[in-house]
């Protein structure tokens, strides 16, 4: 099939998943125009710079949380979630402390009862090594659980799963990894002197099949099968 800009295209083109996740990157990289940071976040993207607080006037992780990550994992992945939930499992280091959310896709209350714990943790743009080990402290304090988490730094995202009674090592690897730092650069041209940037363009940059892993349909299969 030939698509309207004489471009091949095929079904997978139309993904849903994919056109999902091309919304939210749209709407993440207008707020950034928006707040007079284009320039600086183009640096961000190229690995020069980390995501400053002043540019954005907000903190970086909240920015990252409310612009990038909430959207896609409500929007694009389809997922029921709540934000710093209290009294979550499993036990943080500091007394008080709170994940950055938990999916509500299995409700809570069936979650706790089950010994079961969906939640997250979100770390500005090429810090998620941070929330990776901030994850493995948090679950090998507390091995009754059974866990899905999601890591992810806005750029680089990883989907755990730790079956209750296991150890998560250092050398261990995440059950699925996805990254949107291609698509990202693609769609970051909305926001320079020239836009070259197109609807088909970035959503061929968008790995549907690895974010597929992280969707809410997915998350209840591996409860299902792994846990």
């Amino acid at each position: 099939m030939i698509g309207l800009t004489g471009t091949p295209t095929k079904i997978g083109d139309h993904d849903p998943l994919a056109d999902n996740i091309y919304g939210v990157l749209k709407s993440f990289i207008d707020e950034i125009g928006r707040r007079g940071c284009a320039a600086h976040f183009d640096k961000v993207l190229r690995e020069t710079h980390y995501l400053k607080g002043r540019h954005l006037i907000q903190e970086p992780e909240r920015f990252i949380e409310d612009h990038l990550v909430f959207p896609l994992i409500e929007d694009a992945l389809k997922h029921e979630m709540r934000p710093r939930p209290k009294q979550y499992a499993p036990r943080w280091p500091r007394q008080g402390g709170v994940p950055d959310f938990c999916l509500t896709t299995i409700p809570v209350d069936r979650a706790m009862d089950a010994g079961l714990r969906l939640f997250g943790e979100v770390k500005p743009p090429r810090k998620v090594k941070r929330a990776r080990r901030e994850m493995r402290e948090y679950l090998n304090a507390d091995l009754d659980l059974d866990a899905v988490t999601i890591l992810t730094d806005g750029f680089d995202w990883e989907l755990w799963v730790r079956p209750r009674g296991q150890k998560v090592d250092e050398k261990d690897e995440p059950y699925a990894e996805a990254s949107l730092l291609d698509p990202l650069k693609a769609v970051c041209a909305r926001n320079m002197a020239v836009d070259t940037s197109s609807a088909y363009h970035v959503r061929g940059r968008i790995d549907a099949d690895k974010f597929s892993s992280f969707t809410k349909t997915s998350v209840r299969e591996i409860v299902e099968t792994e846990l």
